[in-house]
């Protein structure tokens, strides 16, 4: 194929081989920047090209070797990054765990504060999962009572841990 005529099939299927490349990484910056990669590519192996061979289809192979490319580097890097980003963040990472530890140790404290009955509830809903329909059944109330009880405790729970918190147990 002459050069003219091969640079006017590049230019002809741009909008279709940017579609193609769309399509398959779903990023339209991303797919920006794979057509660009893969028009250097179609120009560098200009003289490559065969012409008993479909042009169409040389194209879409050579913007699917790019789009795979462009996988496998955005892969490796953000393995990179992702190693960074953890480095940064591990000591916080660090201190929250303990902090999220302590909590629960302060959890289990402000449960044992409350009545048998709200420890029964929380055993029924958080340990046996049982519906609020079957907790509403098991005490004679309504189900929208059930839900208020349990918001209640929750809200207890929470004020309980916080002031303790606050106190000082947790850094």
């Amino acid at each position: 194929m002459p050069p003219d005529q091969y640079f006017l099939a590049v230019t002809g299927i741009q909008n279709k081989l940017h579609a193609y490349i769309l399509s398959l990484l779903a990023d339209p910056i991303a797919a920006q920047d794979v057509l660009q990669e893969t028009n250097l590519v179609l120009v560098r192996k200009a003289d490559d090209f065969r012409p008993d061979v479909n042009f169409d289809s040389w194209a879409y192979g050579t913007a699917r070797m790019q789009v795979m490319a462009h996988l496998r580097d955005r892969k490796r890097d953000r393995l990179v990054l992702d190693e960074a980003f953890a480095e940064k963040l591990a000591p916080e990472a660090e201190l929250m765990a303990e902090q999220t530890e302590e909590r629960i140790r302060l959890l289990g404290v402000c449960v044992e504060r409350l009545s048998d009955q709200h420890k029964m509830m929380l055993q029924w809903r958080y340990s046996k999962e049982m519906s609020i329909e079957s907790m509403a059944g098991e005490i004679g109330k309504t189900a929208s009572a059930v839900k208020q009880v349990l918001y209640r405790i929750r809200n207890l729970l929470a004020a309980c841990v916080s002031e303790r918190t606050q106190e000082g147990t947790v850094t």
